[in-house]
């Protein structure tokens, strides 16, 4: 994984924040709670997906667009819903595509 920039790691943790939290309710979900692997290669997997997300045109095109661009409805305008939602539905398809057996 290519190292993540010290002025945008806060939106990495951002993301991977969301990629656990859509893990975790995923999990639950499965028979017997499990998923295709366990907690601790769960980790690595997580953070894959993080960091797949982190990479998507939408992120990084807010990451470098002006303060102006940023405060005037980005999210709505480019994915029409909120940040954390956007985060989350990719998040979900890239998991259950991915490690949902």
């Amino acid at each position: 994984m290519n190292e993540i920039k010290a002025e945008y790691r806060w939106m990495f943790n951002y993301i991977l924040v969301h990629v656990a939290r859509t893990w975790e309710r995923i999990r639950v979900e499965q028979p017997h709670q499990e998923m295709s692997m366990d907690n601790i290669q769960s980790v690595d997997a997580i953070t894959y997906v993080a960091k797949d997300i982190f990479d998507t045109d939408i992120i990084q095109n807010f990451l470098n667009a002006t303060d102006e661009v940023k405060g005037n409805d980005y999210w709505d305008k480019h994915t029409g819903t909120m940040s954390d939602c956007y985060i989350e539905e990719q998040a979900h398809g890239k998991i259950i595509k991915e490690y949902v057996d």
